[in-house]
């Protein structure tokens, strides 16, 4: 639940209140609190996803904290209003999925992050979270707009980007690390994805750090 103390929110000069739909648009402006509303949207695992990263917020005090965690709130704000706006339409996408099932999906993904070099399989995952491959697709599909080996490609493509960044490692020890065994396959979905080769994004993260010790 969400709670908006209307007059000072609107202060911070909001751009595009208008664009709401009319009753959002009557609730935001109502800064005397006349008018009650509330909304019980469906279970949304994106951001439940957001509100945990609020726990996660490393910073105990100060202005970082602070800053930290007014972007997540704006953020789950804007989500919710965004349901909001799909549900009024009816386009909120359908699915055959269980709550349950959904926190199930969830916990692969999650594992999927955590152990980004296992050799997975949707088989091998099907049987380990007991839902069957349909329901695994859809619930990937649903949450995170990919199938299951386009969702566990990404989270390699970004864990390798991040490698990069941060590491000495060579692009055949990441390449390794990530869970690959080809290089060229390797160096050819980075090119797509980040439209640069991992070998020019190292060469570039190389120079910025020759630039910034001078």
């Amino acid at each position: 639940m969400i709670q908006i103390t209307r007059k000072k929110f609107l202060n911070k000069r909001i751009n595009g209140v208008e664009a709401l739909n009319k009753k959002l648009y009557e609730v935001f402006m109502d800064t005397d609190h006349d008018k009650t509303f509330a909304y019980y949207g469906s279970y949304n695992l994106k951001l439940a996803n957001k509100i945990g990263m609020l726990r996660k917020v490393r910073h105990k005090n100060g202005m970082i904290r602070i800053m930290q965690i007014e972007g997540l709130v704006y953020e789950i704000l804007a989500m919710h209003i965004g349901q909001h706006e799909k549900d009024s339409k009816g386009s909120l996408q359908q699915t055959t999925l269980l709550r349950r099932e959904l926190k199930i999906v969830r916990e692969v993904a999650n594992k999927i992050a955590k152990n980004i070099s296992y050799d997975y399989t949707l088989e091998k995952l099907s049987k380990e979270s007991g839902l069957s491959q349909s329901k695994l697709q859809e619930g990937f599909k649903l949450l995170y707009t990919r199938t299951v080996t386009e969702y566990i490609r990404n989270v390699r493509l970004e864990a390798a980007r991040d490698y990069i960044s941060t590491t000495d490692m060579n692009i055949s020890q990441i390449v390794y690390t990530i869970g690959f065994s080809s290089r060229s396959y390797f160096s050819k979905i980075f090119k797509n994805k980040f439209g640069i080769s991992p070998s020019q994004f190292q060469n570039h993260v190389k120079l910025n750090l020759e630039l910034e010790t001078i």
